[in-house]
């Protein structure tokens, strides 16, 4: 299952958003750190738990043993695995209006689990939580690269005079044109709250603006090549698309 089959499984079901927990795999894929997953993992709250029992038809799938706590698992549709085991053991935040276990939590759990089938999601949390503490500015000199190859690529498809395209440039490379789009993907609700966490830190690092550009734009640039950057180092080159998409057009 892909980001958009999760997210439309579940809301076929109408679950109340805030007594369930998306966990492992699934979350994984709702923070793009994998494409697919083979189902959703979610854990609720003991009440929560018995409303789905008494709305669903579910199948009891087995029982676990954590410490001398036993847990009984649950399928839902042979598609959505639930329990209360993990409700409230982890560290969680919003993605999709949803509640989205953390990478870092992620890998503790499997970690834990220590499963054969896990080890490729443990080296790709692994990967996507050091991508997270690479310097902003790093980050923005990579992003600024990649952002610019993307606009000229877009440009010398839609224009043919070679004198025009440094001009036409202008309006995508500069600080206020970065900060304008920047802008507009907020007021959009265009970017996940993981992605503006990576912009404001890298508006919030301590840097110094050009004399050509006020240190508001020029913070607001940064924040925008960061992020390019960031997916970059973590191989989301999808997200990277939809971005500059959004900016340049398709």
């Amino acid at each position: 299952m892909n980001k958009n089959e999760i997210l439309n499984t579940l809301e076929k079901y109408n679950f109340d958003k805030n007594q369930i927990y998306i966990i492992s795999g699934s979350a994984m894929v709702l923070q793009g750190i994998k494409e697919k997953t083979s189902g959703i993992d979610i854990t609720v709250s003991s009440e929560y738990e018995a409303e789905i029992l008494k709305k669903y038809e579910c199948i009891f799938e087995k029982e676990i043993n954590d410490n001398g706590q036993k847990y009984k698992i649950y399928m839902l549709d042979n598609i959505i695995n639930f329990s209360v085991h993990y409700y409230e053991k982890y560290s969680y935040f919003q993605v999709e209006k949803y509640n989205v276990q953390t990478p870092e939590d992620i890998l503790k759990l499997k970690e834990k689990l220590n499963r054969k089938k896990d080890q490729e999601d443990i080296a790709s949390l692994k990967k996507y939580i050091n991508g997270k503490n690479i310097n902003s500015l790093s980050m923005a000199y990579l992003g600024d690269a990649i952002y610019e190859l993307y606009v000229r690529m877009h440009l010398i498809n839609t224009i043919k005079k070679v004198g025009e395209l440094q001009k036409e440039a202008t309006n995508y490379v500069s600080a206020k044109s970065q900060s304008k789009y920047l802008d507009q993907m907020l007021k959009e609700n265009f970017l996940t709250k993981e992605e503006i966490e990576i912009v404001k830190r890298a508006r919030n690092h301590k840097s110094h603006a050009s004399k050509s550009t006020d240190i508001i734009t020029y913070k607001k640039s940064t924040g925008l090549e960061a992020l390019i950057g960031y997916l970059k180092i973590k191989g989301n080159e999808k997200r990277i698309k939809e971005i500059m998409n959004y900016i340049v057009g398709d």
